[in-house]
């Protein structure tokens, strides 16, 4: 099976192509930048999916998380739905795909959904740019009724200690003593996924024949924000400097009901997650 991957060299496709090379997938990486490739079968495809003669090579599964993100080119974002398209246009002309995976994000929901529960039917959504352009892909991508379309919507991913989400921030703010503010220590959050978590369900997608549809993800048994705290702030034994603040509006939590029962994810409970990122990123023996 020929798997392609765009944005190869970003965090989530670098990672995820070198998960699914070790597992002996033949995987076709996508990237303007060189990418060092361990296993002779595999090869860069060093192309901007924005030229004119970008094309899809002949494979059984695209895997599209090729994306501008606030982050880091926020002037480009605009792009990201011009790409998508291009993407849309080139899965429907190749008649050797299957299947499609898109990363989504959980960035799609509004913060202020009154501290709610929210899944794949939740109407509340955000007004922001970027968001706003995912959730136009995913309606895109499941207009290809030919194959099996995935949008996974993903959210606040941890790998290297080096993210830029709440999770991530609040480690590092707890780790170094700084001062901050948390609204509504009751809050109940799993908005979290471990990378390998993350790659093991796309393996999942790839190697069953699913429903197409949007996916939430996140980690099971959602824990009070005040006690997030606790758990990383005992991981670093400190005391933590936090201002708590209240807000009837903001925050919301994931439902994943529907991955677990449909699509058979297995998630870790958001615990087990937190202390893992922590063990692998913060290990208490250096």
């Amino acid at each position: 099976m020929k798997i392609f991957i765009t944005g190869a060299s970003g965090k989530i496709g670098k990672n995820l192509s070198n998960f699914l090379i070790n597992k002996n997938y033949f995987c076709i990486l996508n990237s303007r930048k060189k990418i060092k490739i361990k296993k002779k079968d595999n090869y860069n495809y060093r192309k901007d999916i924005l030229e004119k003669n970008f094309t899809i090579p002949e494979c059984e599964v695209v895997i599209h998380t090729a994306s501008n993100t606030p982050d880091n080119n926020n002037n480009k974002i605009a792009q990201n739905q011009i790409i998508d398209k291009k993407i849309f246009s080139q899965v429907k002309k190749n008649s050797k795909i299957k299947k499609m995976i898109f990363i989504s994000t959980v960035a799609i929901y509004n913060k202020n959904n009154k501290s709610k529960k929210v899944n794949e039917n939740s109407k509340l959504l955000s007004k922001l740019e970027y968001p706003t352009l995912k959730l136009k892909s995913e309606k895109l991508f499941l207009k290809n009724k030919k194959i099996k379309v995935y949008n996974i919507r993903v959210p606040g991913l941890l790998l290297t200690g080096k993210e830029n989400n709440f999770i991530s921030n609040l480690i590092e703010k707890i780790k170094n003593l700084k001062k901050f503010n948390i609204y509504n220590s009751s809050q109940l959050f799993n908005n979290l996924l471990l990378i390998n978590s993350l790659n093991l369900f796309i393996e999942n997608l790839i190697k069953k024949n699913f429903n197409s549809g949007n996916i939430l993800l996140g980690s099971s048994k959602p824990l009070k924000l005040n006690k997030i705290v606790d758990i990383i702030s005992n991981y670093f034994n400190v005391n933590s400097y936090v201002c708590w603040k209240s807000s009837k509006n903001k925050g919301f939590y994931l439902d994943i009901a529907l991955a677990i029962k449909k699509y058979n994810f297995k998630p870790l409970s958001t615990q087990k997650s937190i202390l893992n990122y922590l063990n692998k990123n913060y290990p208490k023996n250096v």
